[in-house]
């Protein structure tokens, strides 16, 4: 992965990050947690941060108790963060599939060249 080039990887990774990314009966198997969390490490990639719903995902209920899991996400690289330092990600509620859609709002970071005025007093 080019680190110096500005780069952006959303969708479903299918996996958590830490384990309060899920609510559920079961546990999350620890080999996967770091397995994941070392491919995010590795390739320095920032986990951009999720406003409203802090979940992603939801299973169908059994027996009245549901799964949720942040399963979809946007990771961005360091470049790509000082460009959209504003952007924000929220989650728009699940209506025809068991996982939220994303909506990633970006403005990118505008400098305002001022012109240079040395005045004499």
């Amino acid at each position: 992965m080019n680190r110096e080039e500005p780069q952006t990887f959303l969708g479903d990774f299918n996996d958590v990050l830490t384990e309060d990314e899920k609510v559920s009966i079961h546990s999350q198997p620890r080999i996967y947690l770091e397995t994941f969390r070392r491919f995010v490490d590795d390739n320095g990639l920032i986990d951009v941060d999720l406003k409203g719903s802090k979940f992603t995902w939801f299973s169908n209920p059994r027996n009245n108790i549901i799964t949720k899991k942040k399963l979809d996400r946007v990771m961005v690289n360091w470049k790509w963060m000082q460009i959209y330092q504003n952007a924000i990600l929220k989650a728009s509620p699940a209506v025809s599939s068991d996982h939220c859609a994303l909506i990633l709002e970006t403005q990118p970071l505008v400098q305002i060249k001022k012109e240079f005025r040395f005045e004499v007093f």
